[in-house]
């Protein structure tokens, strides 16, 4: 959870604390961002502030847990620690949502976020913020809140893998047993890393209507990290390491031959434009199987990373999906989002 340390950092935010790992102290639109350490210097959150008129500080915070929340500080107020208020966050002139805000500090409030929740999907493509508590009513704009909510969640995800680079926990804290990890020695992620990169990914692509899946209930048993959307798409994530010497077509053809032989009815398969990013690093495929009262349709997608790690993504219409699934992975080929993979 996040804890009360988080919104302490907020309240001396106005000179952002100097990290001095990458995705460092950003600007963008109304807000300042940077990332905070704690006490013994170790990376604890990404940060970013807007101020009200009034002059109470608004704040978006995603712990190294992958928690989100939003938090209001202001040195006038003295509130009862330890206590709840019930809150509204409305965004424009959609209806208000209900959310309960913790006390955390005497100068300011906490609220827990979701990121599937519906305030975040209106948060980052509002234009203001109003947040209603039992004493006040504030409002915030949110120029360039979409851009910079991006920019929050790859603060987090290049720390996370900083730390690991360097022989810290990184994202390998909640990570299988070593002996677990053997059992799969070219795989670039455990499940709790795949869950966690895959998040960020889909953060930075600025997706928020999905909901990732819990990897006991993992339905497609080769990807690490599984999510739904709500059109019935499921998207799914795999990561291996040391992947430099292979040739992304050869590994697209075997993609597809793999399908053709789990196919026991009608199979087709195909390569797709990967323009416009760069051809030399990205396929794109798809494969589908029709048999006798069932069909799957898959879309690939797979990136060769700078560090020579391959990053494979897919996107399964089991049936009953609708949508453009074979566009489904377009939000991942922005120019903006591709750096992620590294």
């Amino acid at each position: 959870m996040i804890v009360r340390a988080f919104l302490l950092a907020l309240l001396v935010f106005a000179s952002v604390t100097g990290f001095g790992g990458p995705a460092s102290a950003f600007t963008s639109g109304v807000w300042e961002g940077g990332p905070n350490q704690d006490d013994n210097g170790k990376f604890s959150d990404c940060t970013m502030t807007a101020q009200s008129d009034s002059g109470v500080l608004l704040a978006f915070v995603i712990s190294r847990n992958l928690d989100w929340g939003v938090a209001l500080v202001d040195d006038r107020w003295s509130l009862d620690v330890g206590s709840v208020e019930d809150v509204a966050l409305a965004v424009d002139s959609r209806k208000p949502i209900p959310a309960i805000a913790k006390v955390v500090d005497p100068h300011g409030i906490l609220v827990p976020l979701e990121n599937t929740d519906p305030v975040m999907k209106a948060l980052r493509h509002g234009r203001k913020l109003t947040i209603s508590t039992p004493s006040d009513r504030l409002s915030f704009e949110l120029t360039g809140t979409n851009e910079a909510l991006a920019t929050l969640a790859n603060c987090v995800s290049e720390h996370l893998q900083a730390e690991k680079a360097s022989g810290g926990p990184g994202i390998s804290a909640q990570a299988k047993p070593a002996s677990e990890n053997k059992a799969n020695p070219n795989k670039l992620f455990t499940p709790a890393e795949a869950m966690t990169f895959a998040a960020n990914l889909l953060a930075s692509a600025g997706i928020t209507d999905y909901q990732l899946v819990d990897p006991a209930e993992n339905p497609v048993a080769n990807f690490d990290a599984v999510w739904t959307y709500p059109n019935g798409i499921i998207g799914a994530l795999v990561g291996y390491k040391d992947m430099s010497a292979v040739d992304l077509d050869q590994a697209a053809n075997l993609v597809m031959a793999d399908d053709a032989k789990s196919c026991k009815g009608d199979f087709a398969s195909g390569k797709k434009l990967s323009a416009p990013v760069d051809s030399l690093s990205v396929r794109r495929l798809y494969t589908g199987c029709h048999t006798k009262g069932k069909s799957i349709e898959i879309h690939y997608t797979l990136v060769k990373t700078e560090s020579g790690h391959l990053i494979q993504i897919a996107h399964l219409n089991m049936g009953n999906a609708t949508g453009d699934i074979a566009n489904a992975d377009s939000a991942f080929l922005q120019a903006a989002v591709l750096p992620s993979f590294k």
